[in-house]
């Protein structure tokens, strides 16, 4: 051997390290580094493979507790199958960036976040991906208890390239006078593709309060159309496409006067409202089959589910011994599967599925304080997209 040849020393990383980093990359560097090496290349054909084979949803619900004032809000995160409920607490995506952060919405695997004077932005829990957003442009008021109602809906715009995804964020201005009917609403919206927020105001064809949603801010998103459930029992509706906003109708055959919390929510394309009927721990679901753009709307009765009962007959599997009653205070339903629902009493979790009358333990926050308070926000992920627009 030449002892003037220079030596050079090759640090081999191992396959499964090379694959990991590269699966972080987006299809078109992909593409540019197959050409690197044979091993690069099958190291890439490998990402891409593994990439493209539909995998299992990563569902679940982000559980975050709101405790005293100026004591940092904590955020869980617990998964399951599509099917069951283990009540499995993944670690790996309890961590919103800021200790402060207030999720507000999530979708398709990338969460909406708010904190005070860094406003809002957009973060991938898989990834750790940060993408800040610029000031809106309407202040409005916005905390943990007068937020204002907010929509945000992630989409892949590109099926070819599903690494990257676009998202819209709409929101609405509450006026002093709630008590008021408006005959206009002003709409403010951001979206990825032009980093900007916009405001528009939208002359109403029928007038329609305008109240706050303390209960559930986060609007479901089906083909464009946001749907809020405000304070006064009201489901209020902007279309995103065509650019209009109504007051949708509420199940006619609803008990009125019994009512101890509501909800709104979608699952499996579908729109879904229930009913919480106080002091029962009974909870109504109906299901919108009218067109989600139809201002007639038309709500079938789903499932009818008496969870305190259920529950109640086995109080020591849910530690209630000693309890002759629960009261339901947060309910959300799963994001893919309309008859199994995550609720929340007494510092405790749990699920029931409507169809087999079965609740199961999900988890117990033991050992916090009895004034704390949860908010439930649906999460499904499906391996990609990865990147944001």
């Amino acid at each position: 051997m030449n002892p003037m040849r220079k030596k050079c020393v090759k640090e081999e990383i191992c396959e499964d390290v090379m694959i990991k980093i590269l699966d972080f990359l987006p299809s078109k560097s992909l593409a540019k580094f197959k050409c690197v090496s044979k091993c690069w290349e099958k190291y890439i054909t490998d990402c891409r493979c593994r990439r493209w084979i539909q995998k299992p949803y990563l569902v679940g619900f982000f559980c975050q507790h709101f405790e005293v004032p100026r004591v940092p809000m904590r955020t869980n995160f617990f998964s399951s199958s599509q099917s069951v409920i283990d009540g499995t607490f993944d670690e790996s995506l309890d961590n919103l960036f800021h200790s402060n952060a207030r999720l507000v919405a999530a979708s398709n695997g990338f969460l909406l976040c708010y904190v005070k004077k860094v406003h809002y932005y957009v973060y991938n829990p898989a990834t750790s991906q940060l993408l800040v957003l610029p000031k809106t442009q309407i202040c409005m008021e916005d905390d943990e208890y007068n937020p204002p109602p907010i929509g945000f809906i992630c989409k892949v715009d590109n099926p070819d390239n599903k690494d990257i995804i676009s998202f819209t964020i709409v929101r609405y201005a509450i006026p002093d006078y709630q008590s008021n009917l408006q005959f206009a609403v002003t709409i403010e919206s951001f979206s990825s593709e032009t980093n900007a927020w916009t405001a528009n105001k939208i002359i109403l064809d029928v007038p329609v309060g305008l109240f706050r949603s303390t209960q559930s801010p986060s609007a479901s998103v089906i083909d464009g159309v946001f749907c809020w459930l405000d304070d006064s029992l009201q489901i209020t509706v902007y279309d995103s496409i065509y650019k209009s906003f109504w007051a949708l109708k509420l199940p006619e055959d609803r008990e009125r006067g019994k009512s101890g919390g509501c909800y709104l929510g979608s699952s499996a394309g579908g729109l879904y409202f229930a009913l919480n009927i106080r002091f029962e721990a009974t909870i109504i679901v109906w299901y919108l089959v009218s067109n989600i753009r139809s201002r007639d709307a038309v709500w079938v009765k789903k499932y009818v589910g008496n969870v305190g009962s259920t529950v109640l007959q086995c109080r020591k599997d849910f530690g209630l011994e000693g309890y002759h009653r629960i009261v339901l205070k947060t309910m959300v339903i799963h994001p893919t599967v309309p008859h199994i629902f995550y609720l929340g009493f007494l510092r405790k979790v749990i699920s029931y599925d409507f169809e087999m009358d079965v609740a199961q333990l999900v988890y117990n926050f033991s050992g916090t304080s009895p004034t704390e308070r949860y908010k439930f926000f649906p999460y499904e992920w499906n391996q990609w997209p990865r990147r944001l627009l």
